[in-house]
């Protein structure tokens, strides 16, 4: 399992469930704020549905659903084929839904949505 040092300078996403790291915040390229969603270029720790007969198609694209490695939680989905790729939304790239994620910014862990800290 691939871990990110917690330190002051180093910031990333962990699955909001059990704190597995997911991503560090410098590969989150775009924010969709009206659906709470994020676009990853790279992430860790996440399973892929391989399956194609399970992956889903909406518009133009082929999405596969990605789970946490360690509790299985759904957290968005890989975006397999994009027929009409633009800057940001392309194949092998993943939207996560910021609500099943928490952010460590070098000082504490946030909600990923909203940026409130979370009380342990």
């Amino acid at each position: 399992m691939d871990e990110f040092d917690q330190t002051p300078d180093v910031h990333f996403f962990l699955c909001r469930e059990c704190r597995t790291h997911i991503a560090l915040t410098q590969e989150l390229l775009f924010t969709v704020l009206e659906y709470d969603l994020g676009i990853f270029r790279n992430i860790v720790n996440v399973d892929v549905e391989g399956d194609p007969r399970r992956h889903r198609i909406f518009d133009m694209r082929t999405a596969a659903d990605a789970s946490c490695t360690q509790c299985s939680k759904l957290l968005g989905v890989k975006l397999v084929v994009v027929t009409d790729e633009t800057m940001f939304v392309q194949s092998g790239r993943f939207i996560l839904d910021l609500r099943r994620l928490l952010l460590w910014d070098g000082i504490q862990i946030l909600y990923a949505h909203n940026h409130s800290p979370v009380e342990d």
